[in-house]
């Protein structure tokens, strides 16, 4: 028989199902693990990597990944920014997430794309596709460093459809909704993404909603919902409505980075896990993902009440100049609650000054070089090195940077000091682990960026025993294979494709945190996708051994 490329020896692994650690070598032929066994022949190897007291595993699966625009960047800066994502261990991830794709794209919608995009953007990126099946040909041609498929956001669709107004869509909309989504998802999109706070998702009805997902489940795909609302008055409307829009539309349904904001919703998330039980006990395909932090980052403009976004990028910082309705803003953000249903005039999805503070927001990405020193400031201390409020001062900066700036969110099931009620969706065995977190290359991104999948092994699977390994490495690798349909991905099984992971399990560990986020983890020895390794020794090697996936294909 022809002799392995490479060869595992002495470790343990964790397939990737659940099954608890076994002795085993692990031997791969090309990009396909070729034997799964004890003892296998040391001859019969090009090249041998002994594993004594290490697991290898399947490679971590990101189901919420806001990378697009950094693999189509290409080039050594685009690897390079995608570097902290394969160090920890992630060899697939899934883009076009809460609604925010970058395709498709036509001559109207285009500049509301960018700047809806602007917070994900690194520097120099072409914009060298309309549609997904070009945008995905442009990721084949530069090479890309991981594994990557795509969703189709519904925000680009609606936006080339109608902009960014609100209110339904008249038939002829819909019609040319329907007709992007199947071309979507024709050129290669795993499934439909819905941004439900971001503007225009959040001008979207549940009726809506509904009519396109019949688009996902003709096709067998399935659809991601960012929620309507995490506070405590919409966050169990904006669940009871991802499960109906599952029920009436017969599609496969995704919650993503399922969550309470702000203390006063934190004991609604056995509610939250209850009524997602009995609606899968009911037969619903549905899953969901969560963030092992608690804290999110996200595009500053998601601080504003609705109606202030309703009309697009320039109209909202019209009024941002306007003192009426910078004064109506402020008493909102402020003072008003969310309501149900949210999309209706005058009403918000939520509340995020009112349901975490303006202590808990911080800056985390803005342009201008005179602005940088405001990196990491919450607003409330904004407020006092400006001399103004806390609403007038971050709103001043929101028109000096155009308005692409970025915040990290705290609150989000839990805070600095209290991890509880992030551990009740952290434990649930349907929920996968996700990054959520990406690095454009400035201002300060996400610990997650760096160090999710570390975190997970040696924080809370490790240190706190809030799981076994083995469910743990489950919850990043079968799981949300099978919500992405990849059966040869995900499990280190023969005949499997050869994305591994080898890690030290008494010494992995995240060490970016929101200090120093750019710190690469512990504890990760050996990545390998599709057969080339990818980081050897801890050492990354800078490959483009990563391929885009399409459903059903073989790549």
């Amino acid at each position: 028989m022809e002799p392995f490329d490479l060869l595992f020896r002495g470790g343990l692994v964790v397939d990737g199902t659940g099954s608890p650690p076994r002795r085993a070598d692990v031997g791969l032929r090309g990009d396909r693990i070729e034997r799964v066994a004890p003892d296998l022949p040391a001859g019969r190897a090009r090249k041998i990597l002994a594993m004594e007291g290490r697991i290898l595993c399947p490679g971590f699966i990101d189901l919420h990944s806001h990378s697009d625009l950094l693999f189509a960047l290409g080039g050594a800066a685009g690897t390079r920014l995608l570097e902290g994502r394969v160090r920890q261990g992630i060899t697939t991830e899934l883009v076009g997430n809460c609604g925010i794709g970058v395709a498709p794209l036509v001559e109207q919608s285009f500049p509301a794309i960018r700047f809806v995009t602007g917070f994900i953007t690194p520097e120099g990126v072409g914009w060298e596709w309309r549609g997904i099946g070009e945008y995905l040909n442009r990721l084949e041609s530069i090479g890309v460093p991981l594994n990557v498929g795509t969703l189709i956001g519904h925000g680009a669709v609606r936006l080339a459809a109608m902009g960014m107004r609100a209110g339904p869509p008249t038939g002829s909309q819909f019609l040319r909704m329907e007709e992007m989504i199947e071309a979507g998802l024709a050129e290669g999109a795993f499934g439909i993404s819905f941004g439900l706070i971001y503007p225009p998702g959040l001008y979207a009805d549940t009726d809506e909603l509904v009519r396109l997902c019949r688009v996902a489940a003709s096709r067998q795909r399935f659809a991601c919902f960012h929620q309507r609302g995490g506070g405590r008055e919409n966050l169990l409307h904006s669940v009871r409505e991802i499960i109906e829009v599952g029920i009436r539309s017969g599609a496969s349904v995704h919650h993503s980075h399922d969550h309470a904001q702000g203390r006063r919703a934190w004991d609604l998330l056995p509610r939250v896990i209850a009524m997602e039980e009995e609606a899968i006990d009911r037969g619903l395909d549905l899953t969901q993902d969560v963030i092992p932090y608690p804290s999110v980052c996200t595009t500053m403009l998601a601080i504003y009440p609705s109606w202030a976004l309703a009309e697009g990028v320039q109209p909202f910082l019209a009024k941002l100049r306007d003192p009426a309705c910078r004064k109506r803003m402020q008493r909102d953000m402020e003072q008003a609650d969310a309501s149900w249903p949210p999309w209706e005039p005058h009403r918000w999805a939520l509340n995020i000054v009112r349901d975490v503070g303006w202590e808990n927001i911080q800056i985390a990405h803005l342009n201008r070089p005179g602005n940088r020193r405001y990196i990491g400031m919450d607003l409330a201390r904004l407020a006092g090195v400006t001399g103004k409020d806390p609403f007038t001062a971050i709103s001043d900066l929101v028109l000096d940077e155009d308005g692409i700036l970025t915040q990290m969110l705290f609150g989000i099931s839990g805070d600095r000091e209290n991890e509880e009620p992030l551990k009740l969706l952290l434990r649930h065995p349907t929920r996968s682990f996700v990054t959520d977190a990406w690095d454009i290359g400035s201002g300060s991104p996400h610990p997650g960026a760096y160090g999710t999948y570390p975190r997970v092994l040696g924080r809370f699977a490790r240190e706190q025993k809030l799981f076994p390994v083995e469910e743990a490495i489950r919850k990043m690798t079968s799981l949300p294979a099978a919500r992405m349909g990849l059966s040869d991905r995900g499990v280190v099984r023969e005949g499997a494709r050869a994305d591994l992971v080898v890690f030290d399990p008494v010494t992995v560990r995240d060490r970016s945190d929101y200090l120093r986020p750019r710190t690469f983890p512990d504890g990760i020895e050996h990545v390998v996708i599709n057969g080339q390794p990818v980081v050897s020794g801890g050492k990354w090697l800078e490959s483009k051994a990563g391929r885009v996936l399409r459903p059903g294909g073989t790549a």
